[in-house]
């Protein structure tokens, strides 16, 4: 009679430890999930696609403004680089410390931020693909030089819209 109580009770204990043990490995993969979701965010083909749009969307209203052109044609090269550069450091500073996205810490060369380097290359090509394809240049803007000069204006702003839109997302 002791011997089928005792076995009552081991049975008892291995159903309230099997339980405690499912209970634990739930615990476990809950666990995983918010560590997952409080991981710092790589670049991906994803961020890529927003960086683009938001790039894209900026460029465009940019490059219908006349003001633009004639404001990057009369700037010197030495002002519209100020302007570039200037808004590269700002969106720099944010990108590293400001960021709310907790995006990863990806550098190229140590100290220049990835997602603001695709966020930059993205802008200028889809300026210089803007203000050629709405025949700003040639028509409205002559000269290579002025070309490059609105290109670089244009992506100057496409630069914020890309990072900003992405940011957003």
């Amino acid at each position: 009679w002791k011997a089928m109580e005792d076995n009552d009770k081991l049975k008892r204990l291995n159903e309230n430890l099997e339980n405690i043990s499912d209970r634990l490995q739930h615990l476990e993969q809950e666990l995983e999930k918010i560590v997952e979701e409080n991981a710092p965010h790589k670049l991906s083909v994803d961020d890529l696609f927003q960086e683009l749009a938001g790039a894209l969307v900026v460029a465009l209203t940019m490059a219908l403004s006349e003001e633009i052109w004639e404001l990057a044609q009369r700037l010197s090269w030495f002002h519209i680089l100020c302007v570039f550069l200037f808004v590269l450091l700002v969106a720099n500073y944010f990108v590293r410390y400001g960021n709310r996205k907790q995006w990863a810490k990806q550098t190229v060369l140590g100290f220049i931020q990835l997602r603001l380097l695709t966020t930059a290359v993205i802008s200028l090509v889809v300026s210089a693909f803007v203000v050629a394809l709405l025949g700003i240049y040639p028509t409205f803007v002559s000269g290579i030089e002025n070309y490059f000069k609105v290109v670089l204006f244009v992506a100057t702003f496409s630069l914020i819209g890309g990072l900003g839109l992405d940011m957003a997302r």
